[in-house]
């Protein structure tokens, strides 16, 4: 299942002048003189795909989250997004309106709307097995958006991730890459409804170099026959589903054959004059990107083919599905036993189902069952081998299994295919340090906090690195980098005292170990090594306040407790 909403869209009428875009003030059609007409290269092909051909059949892929698993990401800004997707299948499938089959419409509401899910129902699973040249695909996205360093734009999907985005949301780059590899039509519109967010924003450490808010039309790389209908112009936020709501109401009138292009103006005058009145000075301006051959796109046309039975190997998807998302069900509320059944009911009926054999062999992993998990991820990899996840759970199971070399050519299959997940990253970097590979454990490290140069606990474990091959000024400088970033984290100061310690540098250690008492009164750990370094420093009388304050508050259990019982007779 997806987590992104595409709407293809394509004309029955075949008659009439062709759609110009470009005189409506929108990009994808070049402005052209009166009486002159404009060929592009492509259009000399005789067998270059045609617009203007009767629509087939008609499919579509409708997401919409306003509720996630990251409760950072929950605020009244996505709050309408999943029922404005609900909204925009019902005038999808009206008999009246947008024409299309219920069978042929998948709908992914919040918990459905995971990345996984997502990327299945826009690549092979769904849109890529379904579709041919004559029909048209018709793609929604009503979720939270934010930009990153780089300047691109990511959605959200329902289990992103705001400490992970690269390997957990969605790209613009990434949906239209799957969309043309996939899809086998030339009749494509998508329509994104993007919310900002400005908690992933400020994770991804993108406030400082990028001023937008929403998918830059400019960036995207379209393909013939895409249409993108955008809530709002790259530097505006969306509010709320006024686009959606006035694109919908637009798309039912004169009987659902209104040409996109008319509908969307109308859009995009009310939604510019709404926003107005409710946000002065910061209104709303929905924009359009198209690269279009022929007649005007027309949503609800009816398609030659009314109903189009489903191809044998969708329905067994289908089937499994429903078995899949019941196992997934199951696991949310911790029970694994069921879950297991489901699953094994899921891959029983389609044994190709990636995305079950995969969650089967995660499964496994709560009881401990290793080697089970271990033979389904391989599964899972075999049918879909660029699946980045895969990979990296599949390197968690190989570690557990003891089979570390096995496990780190697994994580570099994963950072092949995704240099910026940093669940990647961070797994890199910890089997290179458990191999005492430090300099390349570094190098990964240094590719996470470009990232994510507002996490401390990178700037932390860069230092911890830097100090084990003996590279000190590094190792300080990140350490008081991490301090700087969060300085009111008790383990920044730890890891600072523990770096200064190590310099030889006790006046400034004990410096740290006192900030660090102080941030978290309740950590033993503080106390203890500030006690070694007042004792160090020539202050007894410090050193055995700080002592006593440690047995206090350590864990019995701890064998240094016992011989701070034993040296405070020494002080």
């Amino acid at each position: 299942m997806k987590f992104i909403r595409l709407v293809l869209i394509a004309s029955l009428l075949l008659a009439g002048s062709p759609p110009c875009w470009a005189e409506q003030g929108l990009s994808g059609s070049p402005a052209v003189a009166p009486g002159l007409q404009f060929t592009k290269i492509q259009d000399l092909d005789p067998n270059a795909p045609a617009t203007n051909t009767m629509i087939k059949r008609k499919w579509a892929v409708v997401i919409g989250a306003s509720r996630f698993k990251e409760d950072r990401l929950n605020s009244a800004e996505t709050g309408s997004m999943d029922q404005s997707a609900r909204d925009f299948y019902n005038y999808l499938i009206d008999e009246k309106a947008g024409r299309f089959d219920r069978s042929h419409v998948k709908l992914l509401l919040n918990s459905t709307a995971t990345r996984q899910n997502i990327m299945t129902a826009l690549g092979s699973n769904w849109l890529g097995t379904v579709t041919e040249p004559d029909d048209l695909v018709v793609v929604y996205i009503a979720t939270s958006a934010f930009p990153t360093t780089d300047g691109n734009t990511y959605l959200c999907a329902y289990d992103c991730a705001l400490d992970n985005i690269y390997g957990t949301c969605i790209s613009m780059q990434t949906l239209m890459d799957t969309l043309r590899r996939s899809v086998h039509c030339t009749r494509i519109l998508l329509v994104l409804q993007a919310a900002y967010s400005g908690a992933a924003e400020l994770e991804s450490g993108a406030k400082d170099l990028y001023s937008g808010f929403n998918v830059d039309l400019d960036r995207v790389v379209l393909g013939n026959g895409y249409v993108i209908l955008s809530s709002s112009q790259p530097n505006e936020i969306t509010w709320g589903s006024a686009f959606s709501k006035n694109l919908i109401s637009a798309l039912r009138s004169e009987g659902g054959l209104v040409p996109l292009q008319k509908a969307f103006a109308i859009a995009r005058e009310q939604t510019e004059r709404e926003t107005a009145i409710t946000h002065p000075g910061r209104k709303q301006t929905p924009a359009v990107k198209a690269d279009w051959k022929g007649t005007d796109l027309i949503v609800g046309a009816p398609p030659l083919e009314a109903v189009s039975s489903l191809p044998g190997s969708v329905s067994t998807y289908l089937s499994a599905e429903s078995c899949y998302l019941k196992a997934t069900q199951f696991m949310s509320a911790g029970n694994v036993a069921d879950a297991l059944l489901e699953y094994e009911k899921a891959v029983t009926v389609d044994p190709r189902y990636a995305d079950a054999l995969a969650d089967y062999g995660a499964a496994f992993t709560v009881g401990g069952d290793w080697a089970k998990a271990a033979a389904l991820y391989e599964r899972a990899i075999a049918v879909q081998p660029k699946d980045q996840l895969f990979h990296v759970n599949y390197a968690r199971i190989l570690e557990k299994l003891g089979k570390r070399q096995e496990c780190l050519a697994e994580l570099e299959k994963a950072y092949e295919l995704n240099a910026r997940d940093m669940t990647v990253l961070l797994a890199l970097a910890n089997v290179n340090m458990s191999l005492g590979q430090y300099v390349a454990s570094a190098r990964f490290l240094e590719e996470a906090a470009i990232l994510y140069p507002a996490n401390s606990e990178l700037q932390e474990r860069l230092s911890y690195v830097y100090a084990q091959v003996g590279d000190l000024d590094q190792a300080i400088s990140h350490a008081r980098q991490a301090t700087v970033i969060a300085p009111l984290s008790a383990s920044a100061q730890l890891n600072l005292g523990a770096v200064l310690s190590i310099c030889g540098d006790t006046k400034a250690a004990i410096l740290a170990y006192r900030e660090a008492s102080k941030l978290k009164p309740e950590n033993p750990e503080a106390f203890y090594m500030l006690s070694r370094m007042l004792e160090k420093n020539g202050d007894r009388a410090g050193a055995r306040i700080a002592l006593a304050q440690f047995i206090r508050l350590g864990v019995p259990s701890d064998p240094r407790v016992l011989a701070a019982r034993k040296h405070m007779q020494e002080l």
